[in-house]
């Protein structure tokens, strides 16, 4: 006989509501942490800006039992999501800077390693422990500060210059370090929107007891640039303690004085698109509002025409006449690349050939490829070519998994010996083509 089903009770009713309420929650909470872990505000929850702080804004947003914030401060940049009764971070600053943590314990870095269990350490020249630093914005993601750069990113553009791996920051007079204390962000530097935080720390003094002795951040910076390098030491500084660094309000860059007292000088203002410093010559290469000039700082003069295209590089000759160089991003059709040009500091015209893809200054004379017929030419000062070279190929770029046209593999001032590759993929080999730069017509144009 068939039996009509009997009806659910209203306990087993309100069970199936509350599991569907719960499956329903944990839909809402995985979407918006999911957001969260993109670096997006949460989307099922009630948003306001909390403007209290002298220093900057908290973003807060309370959902179904979480809470999402967004910390825009200067003593504190980072977001943070979790259970709503979770209290909103208030860290102490000094005029509006964070303040240095002290009470945590060091480990022994036996091996002295820059970093140590999410620490930084610091040690002077008779490799003697100095101090430590522990991150501020992050947990472990802090490291000493490498240099950067800017939107044009000349250096890293130009194949003959270009950074394997950016150089680490040099201590200043054992004092101080520049600190790379970064919020962790879903994107990678160079990217856009990625924000860099770059903080001046000052070293604990004596025994760090009393406050003028404690650890301190001097200063806060958008980022930072190298302008020498020590290739024995393989660390990278400013010329003369003076620093390329990028205000972390407008974007522009600027130049400082790091005084051995902690005072800090403006050198230059922050008004600047770009600042390059050539260690040669001594100059910095500016860029304001597009115009690229050369800036004779010890003279605090303009020593160039101005250029609406980037200027690269500047150098002297042997015959103590100055010169720099441009370039211009050309894309035609498939192929990108930049197009260089070389004028004298008065703005007269010195190199102006079409698809010049690379240019190598020496005292005496230049190289540089053609691309429209893969070509590298020698030409002295006096505009005369001496040599050229055929290649196969003419680009300059390469990694482990392709070749550049050529690499210089020895040069005494007298002797050129290049590795010429027969092709860009790795399963081809090179000659080895020497020229003779100081008697040109030993050499026999290919």
């Amino acid at each position: 006989m068939y039996k009509v089903p009997q009806k659910a009770s209203s306990k087993k009713l309100i069970e199936i509501g509350v599991l569907v309420l719960l499956i329903i929650w944990g839909c809402i909470f995985a979407y918006d942490y999911m957001r969260y872990s993109h670096g997006d505000k949460p989307k099922f929850a009630v948003c306001k800006t909390i403007d209290k702080y002298v220093d900057g804004t908290v973003d807060e947003c309370y959902g179904l039992g979480y809470v999402y914030r967004a910390y825009n401060r200067v003593v504190i940049s980072e977001e943070e999501f979790g259970p709503f009764w979770l209290p909103r971070k208030n860290p102490p600053a000094v005029n509006d800077l964070p303040v240095v943590e002290t009470d945590y314990n060091v480990p022994d870095n036996k091996r002295r390693l820059d970093k140590y269990m999410g620490l930084l350490y610091y040690y002077n020249s008779e490799r003697d422990l100095i101090d430590t630093y522990k991150c501020i914005n992050s947990s472990l993601d802090c490291f000493k500060a490498t240099g950067g750069w800017d939107d044009y990113n000349t250096t890293n553009k130009n194949p003959l210059t270009k950074l394997e791996e950016p150089h680490t920051m040099a201590m200043m007079y054992e004092k101080y370090a520049w600190v790379d204390d970064s919020t962790v962000q879903n994107i990678k530097y160079g990217d856009n929107g990625y924000s860099r935080i770059i903080y001046l720390y000052q070293f604990k003094q004596g025994k760090g007891k009393t406050e003028e002795e404690k650890p301190k951040i001097l200063a806060r910076y958008g980022d930072i640039k190298e302008s020498t390098y020590d290739e024995i030491k393989e660390l990278a500084d400013g010329e003369n303690h003076r620093y390329i660094v990028k205000d972390k309000d407008s974007n522009k860059w600027g130049l400082i004085k790091v005084n051995e007292s902690g005072t800090i000088d403006e050198v230059l203002p922050f008004e600047y698109d770009s600042i390059n410093y050539d260690k040669d010559t001594k100059y910095y290469i500016l860029c304001k509002e597009r115009n690229w000039f050369v800036y004779d700082l010890n003279n605090s003069k303009v020593v160039s025409a101005e250029s609406v295209d980037p200027i690269y590089d500047v150098w002297r000759n042997h015959n103590n006449t100055f010169y720099f160089k441009t370039g211009r991003d050309r894309t035609i059709g498939s192929e990108t690349f930049v197009d260089y040009k070389i004028y004298r500091l008065d703005g007269q015209e010195f190199l102006n050939i079409d698809k010049v893809t690379s240019i190598d200054e020496k005292d005496k004379y230049i190289m540089y490829v053609t691309s429209e017929d893969n070509k590298l030419h020698f030409m002295d000062y006096g505009k005369n070519e001496k040599h050229v070279l055929q290649l196969k190929f003419s680009n300059l770029n390469h990694n482990n998994l392709n070749h550049p046209a050529y690499e210089i593999f020895r040069d005494n001032g007298t002797t050129l010996i290049l590795h010429v590759y027969q092709g860009r993929e790795l399963k081809y080999d090179y000659d080895n083509i020497t020229v003779f730069v100081d008697r040109w017509e030993l050499n026999q144009d290919s």
